[in-house]
């Protein structure tokens, strides 16, 4: 096996992990949130409770290592389905605040949070019966 080869499947590897370790966090803030309704909340839990079930589709007894992989296969798309039934909204709500917070960059067109406004005002009183504009008030 080539050294560039060996090189790429460890980073397809990590790359796999890593996006597993960020649909996992994704999914725990969705089962945490109260806006996600309980039906969908339900897939996920159903996918865990098939992963301890001993009964299977593929017995692990009957295909040695086959029965394994559909635990898991089973557990991924529980995963994958819940975050696609989830409301779109919430979910880029949660992306972003999850996975953005490291690279937030504010774009230049964006006011600052210090700019205000320093200016003379005044209160119009539409009561008042008198045209006069009333007097300049200073803070």
């Amino acid at each position: 096996m080539s050294r560039s080869s060996q090189s790429s499947e460890i980073q397809e590897t990590a790359g796999f992990l890593s996006g597993l370790v960020k649909q996992s966090r994704l999914a725990w803030r969705l089962l945490n949130d109260g806006r996600v309704p309980g039906w969908v909340k339900m897939v996920p839990v159903l996918a865990i409770l098939y992963f301890l079930s001993p009964i299977d589709l593929i017995p692990d007894w009957a295909l040695p290592g086959l029965g394994e992989i559909d635990d898991i296969v089973i557990l991924l798309l529980g995963l994958k389905m819940f975050v696609d039934l989830s409301p779109d909204g919430i979910v880029r709500e949660h992306l972003d605040d999850l996975f953005s917070r490291h690279n937030k960059t504010r774009p230049t067109d964006e006011p600052t949070t210090d700019s205000y406004i320093d200016a003379p005002y005044r209160i119009l009183d539409e009561s008042a019966a008198e045209h006069k504009a009333p007097p300049i008030r200073e803070e």
